[in-house]
């Protein structure tokens, strides 16, 4: 029984990174966001984290890859997908409720890479 387990976990581990095209990109992304709520620098971190991963196993060139990131997060802000002040606002709302201070939820805030207006505007609304 255990090797099958020990099994497992090795299949887990070798698992190879998808090389990366507009369309991985962009399903991983809608996928991330249908599970999370984020911002747009958070968004592109998790997402160049996954670019990263792909160029060194595939031996492919970050810059073209961080390129069609950009643009893929242009289009969604501009879409209304990705909305830093709605969800400075709900995040902040939140923090507030668990007792956190207005401090705490602008470092919070500022780790994910909500902007400084967006967060003025979150604490002004509570």
């Amino acid at each position: 029984m255990k090797d099958r387990d020990d099994d497992k976990i090795e299949k887990r581990k070798k698992r190879t990174p998808r090389k990366v095209t507009p369309k991985y990109l962009d399903n991983a992304a809608l996928y991330y966001l249908s599970r999370y709520a984020t911002s747009a620098e958070n968004l592109k971190r998790v997402m160049m984290r996954k670019i990263n991963r792909s160029a060194k196993h595939h031996g492919t060139e970050v810059e073209d890859s961080a390129a069609l990131l950009e643009a893929m997060i242009a289009r969604y802000l501009d879409s209304g997908l990705l909305d830093d002040g709605a969800y400075a606002k709900t995040r902040a709302a939140s923090l507030h409720r668990r007792g956190n201070s207005a401090r705490v939820i602008t470092g919070k805030l500022r780790q994910k890479g909500v902007g400084n207006d967006d967060i003025d505007a979150a604490l002004h609304a509570l």
